[in-house]
């Protein structure tokens, strides 16, 4: 899959049903043309997970979510 057409996959399934989650994600999306190859792969991953297991990574268990996808960390600050 190219990555112009991955981007757009992910900005697509970043729509969430949590205002706290699109948030957080809107954060990740605004540096998604930066993002290497493994940072997609990480997005993609983390976009996989349902609403409610995102909202306990970002507000729960945040030493959790740094550990799985340590690439993203550096754009939620």
């Amino acid at each position: 899959m190219s990555k112009l057409l991955l981007i757009k996959k992910l900005n697509f399934k970043a729509r969430r049903g949590m205002k706290e989650t699109s948030e957080i994600l809107g954060k990740l999306l605004n540096s998604i043309n930066a993002f290497t190859d493994n940072e997609l792969n990480q997005l993609e991953c983390l976009l996989s997970l349902d609403d409610q297991y995102l909202f306990d990574l970002f507000f729960k268990e945040k030493d959790k979510f740094d550990e799985e996808f340590h690439d993203l960390k550096k754009y939620l600050k």
